[in-house]
């Protein structure tokens, strides 16, 4: 099924709420009831709408990205909405659920966008080989990259590893990490140089930088 394909499945479900994905002043009121007597038909409610609503946004993303992965997009969906239904019992303003799910779905889409992009800027250029794919079964999704980056870091010689973090986990620039350890920005460069220089060793990493970047 196409992206487009299931977005029009998913308009049809979306289709039996009471209201429109984008209604959030009735999606808050709904939000509002469930949160005050916890009846189970606003739970259902509350549930539907708000998986549409997540798997829409993703949808459009991957859409207009063409060159994601299909099997990304289940992973990122199940991420955000997992956070959703996790925390939604904690928010202070239960009026602003639906502008708090937005937000949810934007971090989440920005932290997945980041470390794709930091894991796909370590492939070295066209005339260094890169090394054989560890395995033809590799499960592209987020969480097993940022396993594989949080394990490559903690094999880097501990005066890398913060600089590291910084620059491939929380997608600092060379600039804000230089602010936060107190060095210069040459120097940063350097230590990322050699951060690189690691990683590209690092056949796990490699294997996934060059899956994220198959048609």
């Amino acid at each position: 099924m196409s992206y487009r394909t299931e977005l029009t499945s998913l308009e049809t479900l979306a289709s039996t709420l009471p209201f429109d994905l984008d209604q959030s002043d009735r999606v808050n009121e709904a939000f509002v009831a469930y949160m005050e007597d916890r009846l189970s038909q606003h739970k259902t409610l509350i549930d539907l709408w708000t998986y549409c609503y997540v798997r829409r946004y993703f949808l459009i993303k991957f859409i207009r990205e063409r060159t994601f992965q299909v099997s990304e997009l289940d992973q990122v969906v199940e991420q955000a909405y997992r956070k959703v239904e996790s925390s939604r019992s904690l928010i202070a303003h239960h009026d602003r659920y639906a502008q708090w799910v937005s937000v949810v779905c934007r971090n989440t889409y920005m932290n997945f966008v980041s470390r794709r992009q930091a894991l796909t800027s370590l492939l070295p250029s066209h005339d260094f080989p890169l090394p054989p794919k560890v395995g033809s079964d590799l499960d592209v999704n987020a969480g097993a990259i940022h396993e594989a980056l949080r394990r490559a870091i903690q094999e880097l010689p501990e005066f890398l590893q913060s600089t590291a973090r910084m620059r491939f986990v929380e997608n600092l620039t060379y600039e804000e990490i230089s602010r936060i350890v107190g060095k210069r920005i040459p120097t940063i460069r350097s230590y990322i140089h050699k951060i690189c220089q690691r990683f590209r060793k690092d056949r796990q990493l490699m294997a996934w930088a060059e899956r994220l970047l198959e048609p």
